[in-house]
């Protein structure tokens, strides 16, 4: 692909750093979840392991008692049946998503493939500083890029 268009794609995908604390971490996770559902998006959550993913199953049918976000761990199965919210912690695309929720990070090639995707910028020093190299990094490939505080 030229350079001119994949910075033109790049340019395409929002990407936006949410600031939340170790203790929000995966309760914003399925608020942003619940956000992109109700905007009719399909939002892939990269889980940074499966014990994660497997919380985050379980909180996005707790986390509000009012709340209902279909969602479901992905395997990659053929024929696997995809809900409007699929977690996985495979670094790849899911067919047919279109918002991307990052709990660690992701390869610029696999951000330009979302309209809309989402990095949680923890507040730990060492989570800051990588955010920080990782907002540089999305910028300097052409991506939008917005900031949003707690």
């Amino acid at each position: 692909m030229p350079h001119a268009l994949c910075l033109l794609i790049r340019a395409m995908t929002e990407v936006i750093f949410v600031e939340v604390t170790v203790s929000r971490m995966e309760m914003r996770a399925c608020e942003i979840a619940e956000e992109n559902y109700a905007r009719g998006r399909r939002l892939q959550i990269i889980a940074l392991d499966q014990e994660q993913a497997e919380r985050l199953d379980d909180l996005l049918w707790t986390f509000k008692p009012d709340s209902f976000v279909p969602h479901g761990l992905w395997a990659g199965y053929p024929d696997e049946p995809v809900q409007p919210v699929v977690i996985t912690t495979r670094k790849e695309a899911v067919e047919g998503m279109d918002s991307l929720l990052m709990m660690g990070y992701s390869e610029v090639d696999l951000v330009s493939q979302f309209s809309h995707a989402f990095h949680l910028v923890v507040d730990n020093e060492e989570r800051l500083d990588s955010s920080r190299r990782y907002w540089t990094l999305l910028k300097d490939a052409g991506f939008s890029l917005r900031h949003q505080s707690r």
